[in-house]
This record gives structure tokens, C-alpha cells and sequence, in this order.
């Protein structure tokens, strides 16, 4: 069940900013930042992963930083949020452990294929799109999420039982 909190303008957009942070961390660094570093670098797939994940983790971290500081100086809707906005990358998160684990495989699965098939290539392929894909489905619904908390900040709302949660 959703509950307002009243609150002014300022306070809802300062609200607003943990989840658009989270929004352009989804799509900017995961989607066009890896995309460009493969495109414009001509980078491998993996490396340009690996690096989008190493800057979302250091988003990650400011934002796990912000929220500690929200909690003691920032009005009660705008703290809720900060807080909503990461505890929403434990999708990301998740997602990026199952990519590293998946990747990790190549490293253990041999191929017994001939040096004229290139055996290995082929695991590591099918192994990198294998991770990439629940790491892309992970993005999209991070972008849906983040988009929805927005909106619901810009209105000064937030969900009850997450509000119980985190007293003031």
C-alpha cells in the first residue's frame, strides 16, 4: 500500500535524484557505455562488461554512501528513498555475481574440440551470452523500477510496509 508524506517541491525532487541516479546508472552505463566501448574501442564484449560493472559498483558505493548521510542530515521522504533506490541494486548485483560465476566457467570447462574448430572460442561465447542475458534483463526491469520510484518521489509517496521498515 502506497502512503503520502507531505512534503515540499524541494524535498520531492531531491527525492526524485537517488532514482534517477539508479535509472542512468541502468541504462547509460549498462547499455550505451558497454555498447560504445565495443563499437568505438573495439573492445571484447567481456572487457567492455566488466568495465560498465566496475563503474556501476562505483555508483553503487556513492549511493550506499549518500544513503548514510541522508539518514542523519535529509528529510524523512528523501532518506526513504535513497534507501529504496539501494536496496533496488541487489537486482543489479545479483545479476552481476551470475555474470562473473558464468565467465568464471570458461576457466574451469575444457573443450577436447580440434585446434581447427577452436573449441575454447565457442564455450567462451556461448559462456558470455549466457551472463549477458540476465544481466540485460536485470538492467530493463532496474530501468522500469527506477522509472516507477521517480514518479512515485515527484508525488511524495512511498510504500508502507518499506516505510515500517525503516523508521525515522
Amino acid at each position: 500500500m502506497i502512503t503520502t508524506i507531505e512534503a515540499g517541491a524541494d524535498e520531492r525532487r531531491s527525492a526524485k535524484a537517488p532514482h534517477e541516479l539508479f535509472t542512468i546508472n541502468a541504462m547509460i552505463v549498462h547499455l550505451f557505455f558497454s555498447l560504445g566501448m565495443v563499437k568505438l574501442f573495439n573492445l571484447s564484449m567481456s572487457f567492455a562488461i566488466a568495465t560498465s560493472i566496475a563503474l556501476s559498483l562505483c555508483i553503487i558505493a556513492y549511493t550506499f554512501f549518500r544513503t548514510k548521510k541522508a539518514k542523519q542530515n535529509d528529510a524523512y521522504l528523501v532518506y526513504l528513498h535513497w534507501q529504496l533506490s539501494l536496496n533496488r541494486y541487489k537486482l543489479l548485483i545479483g545479476a552481476y555475481v551470475f555474470y562473473f560465476i558464468v565467465i568464471s566457467l570458461s576457466l574451469v570447462i575444457t573443450s577436447d574440440a580440434p585446434a581447427s574448430m577452436d573449441g575454447s572460442s565457442i564455450i567462451d561465447s556461448i559462456l558470455s551470452l549466457l551472463g549477458v542475458v540476465p544481466l540485460f534483463f536485470a538492467v530493463l526491469v532496474s530501468v522500469v523500477l527506477g522509472s516507477g520510484s521517480m514518479f512515485n518521489a515527484g508525488r511524495g509517496e512511498i510504500d508502507k510496509a518499506f516505510m515500517q521498515k525503516y523508521p525515522q
